[in-house]
């Protein structure tokens, strides 16, 4: 099985408050977006690395998956080109994402299958894309209205970001971020610790990042997939990022 990522105003007189609240509000998520923007800053994120856990929760049966694995993500070097990214689940089952800019694998070794299709184009993948936001978080704007999630933060003290699409999404119906404390604060780091994902009938996946690694420079050759002797190559005609 693949792995699978309101606020009300009360009166006049409380407007200096929510004026307060909303600059808060900006603080966060520029926070967030600006280690991805900005491609002549020295210390601008090019590329992470992290380990990660995932609580996966299906609607239709009531349960609770979990995984955990490693992350590299090399992000796109200039606009109108892609990032690269490598899902690496290593519990409880052994399974690959591996994208090139160009072409996405998802391997499952035990059933000896890959699933290969084309990348979406810049602007076609949206928000039917469940990795977009990792590889485009300098942007989340674009295709995202961002609001405080509820509660603001979490108990050790980080901000929390609700993000609902724009555009409609077969795949994503809100994105909850978790904004690390000490980056909005000013201190250079990975600013996300964690991630949610709302889906359809009742579905959400949270992500946890711990160990994040930056501008390591990963190979190229990590971003690319070679089947193994013996394994059944599909190539759906509808991408597997919602082409």
């Amino acid at each position: 099985m693949l792995h699978v990522f309101c606020l009300l105003l009360l009166a006049a007189w409380v407007c200096p408050a929510v004026h307060a609240e909303s600059a808060r509000l900006e603080t966060v998520t520029a926070a967030l977006q600006a280690p991805f923007q900005n491609q002549t800053k020295h210390n601008r994120i090019r590329d992470f690395q992290a380990d990660f856990t995932q609580e996966a929760y299906l609607g239709s049966l009531d349960q609770v998956q979990t995984a955990s694995g490693r992350v590299i993500v090399r992000l796109a070097p200039c606009q109108g080109s892609s990032a690269w990214f490598r899902w690496e689940y290593l519990l409880p089952d052994p399974q690959l994402i591996v994208s090139d800019g160009s072409t996405v694998w998802v391997y499952m070794p035990e059933n000896r299958q890959v699933m290969e299709s084309p990348m979406p184009a810049e602007g076609k993948a949206g928000t039917d894309n469940p990795l977009a936001f990792l590889t485009d978080l300098g942007n989340l704007n674009r295709q995202f209205a961002v609001t405080w999630g509820e509660p603001r933060q979490s108990p050790e003290g980080h901000y929390r970001l609700l993000l609902r699409p724009l555009q409609p999404s077969a795949y994503l119906e809100q994105l909850l971020l978790e904004v690390d404390k000490a980056v909005v604060d000013g201190q250079t780091g990975y600013p996300l610790r964690a991630a949610t994902l709302f889906g359809s009938g009742g579905n959400r996946t949270t992500i946890r990042f711990s160990t994040p690694l930056l501008n390591q420079n990963p190979e190229r050759a990590l971003f690319h997939f070679t089947p193994p002797a013996g394994t059944e190559v599909l190539r759906p005609e509808q991408g597997a990022f919602g082409q």
